[in-house]
């Protein structure tokens, strides 16, 4: 097979595979030769911000001279971009090579030829899901490149997340929990939550963000039982918060050298407690006398992630923001912003979030002169129909319908102007934007 077609059958996956178990998984590593059996690995969970927590990591550490191995999810273009290298998608040939290694072993487990072994081991054996398939490419990379911390974003929950099944690692990062992915993590915060918790390991330091009593004495008590120490990132962790144009200025407390001055380069509010978080985890992992503040600040000021209050073009941002919590972070972000630019926004979604409310916020903040909307080109995705039945306050409001997000680009651009256009609602959304200015570029 070639890439694409590698790629192809790796999507093809969720048509047939089910949710295996964490032994399931640990079986396929043990027939892969157990790698990155030693890594040091730092697992991040949470609902928002755990994949800008990573990136934040992961150039902290480059900037302290260390490499760096990065799984996150879910792409937004091209298949690659979840197994980074120092911050760069693998490379076609590194995939190729993964790709045809855990094939390979899946066949041959399948077949039955390793069948008895692991039957000792009460581990039936099945196809490997979408997800684990490439999770266990990634470990293969890994291995084989050997990088100085590998940095594992979980996908939808924790507790039985095909990431977590390292023993002892370096250390556990639990970022915002939010109402997501509710049909099967809990409908409450608390019982998301406990999922989350479940990356938590005896003896392994956590640090996690704290915001709603409930929420955080479910983390903080499972790390109490597992003998773990905690460290909470809360709002007294920043201070002096100054939003420009197109910059964030703030201080951070830091554990050793009282307060450090940064900069983000970015206009996403919600970016400053995820850097928050990444300097308490990067000043829990290593020693005081590895840390420089002005590496710190430089880390931060160079941190970019694709999709989230991204700029694509002057005065174009792209955000992820693809539940309530997210778009209540998006639209305080947008709020924060000065100047009296006239503002547009171009809105879709998929049909398994709560859309309805993300609209209801949508509407009810004000924020926006003109709405331009499109139905994504997944089997997820809701029709553009079925999305603008459900605004309802647009008095005052011009509201545009387009058949496709190309369409709605386009119009958006048109109708921009002066003004700023923001795009928001699905990370399906942002891979179609990126997806199409490459294709412009080309």
């Amino acid at each position: 097979m070639n890439i694409t077609e590698m790629q192809d059958y790796i999507c093809s996956i969720q048509k047939f595979a089910k949710k295996n178990t964490l032994e399931h998984t640990k079986a396929y590593l043990k027939l892969l030769g157990n790698p990155c059996k030693d890594a040091k690995i730092i697992h991040v969970a949470g609902t928002n911000g755990k994949g800008s927590v990573c990136n934040y990591l992961r150039v902290l550490l480059a900037e302290h001279g260390y490499s760096t191995g990065m799984f996150v999810s879910p792409h937004l273009v091209d298949m690659r971009e979840r197994i980074l290298l120092d911050g760069e998608m693998v490379s076609r040939e590194q995939f190729i090579e993964a790709f045809n290694r855990v094939k390979e072993t899946v066949d041959t487990a399948l077949s039955g030829a390793c069948a008895a072994e692991e039957q000792k081991e009460n581990v039936e054996l099945h196809h490997p899901t979408f997800f684990e398939f490439l999770f266990l490419m990634a470990m293969v990379v890994f291995e084989k490149q050997k990088p100085d911390y590998i940095i594992l974003e979980t996908g939808m929950g924790g507790r039985l997340d095909a990431t977590n099944v390292f023993d002892k690692p370096q250390l556990t990062i639990i970022t915002e929990i939010g109402l997501d992915h509710c049909q099967y993590l809990g409908d409450t915060k608390e019982q998301i939550a406990y999922e989350k918790a479940g990356i938590i390991k005896p003896g392994v330091p956590l640090v996690y963000v704290e915001r709603e009593k409930t929420v955080s004495e479910v983390l903080s008590q499972t790390a109490e039982r597992c003998g773990s120490r905690i460290f909470a990132v809360d709002k007294t962790r920043t201070s002096n918060v100054n939003i420009n144009h197109k910059s964030i200025d703030f201080s951070y407390k830091s554990s050793y050298y009282n307060n450090v001055s940064c900069t983000l380069p970015t206009r996403a509010l919600y970016q400053v407690e995820n850097a928050a978080v990444a300097l308490t985890a990067f000043e829990v992992l290593l020693m005081p006398e590895q840390i420089q503040p002005v590496k710190l600040q430089k880390a931060v000021r160079s941190m970019h992630w694709a999709g989230r209050m991204e700029e694509i073009a002057s005065d174009v941002y792209v955000d992820g923001a693809h539940n309530e919590d997210g778009i209540k972070a998006f639209l305080e972000s947008v709020a924060s912003v000065p100047g009296d630019q006239k503002k547009l926004l171009l809105f879709s979604a998929v049909s398994d979030k709560e859309y309805e409310d993300m609209i209801r916020l949508v509407e009810a903040s004000g924020l926006f002169e003109t709405y331009i909307i499109a139905g994504i080109a997944d089997e997820r995705g809701l029709s553009g129909e079925q999305i603008i039945r459900c605004f309802t306050q647009t008095s005052g409001r011009d509201i545009y319908l387009c058949e496709s997000v190309q369409e709605a680009y386009k119009k958006a651009l048109e109708l921009k102007k002066d003004g700023v256009l923001y795009i928001a609602g699905s990370l399906y959304l942002a891979g179609e934007i990126k997806a199409l200015l490459k294709e412009e570029t080309k």
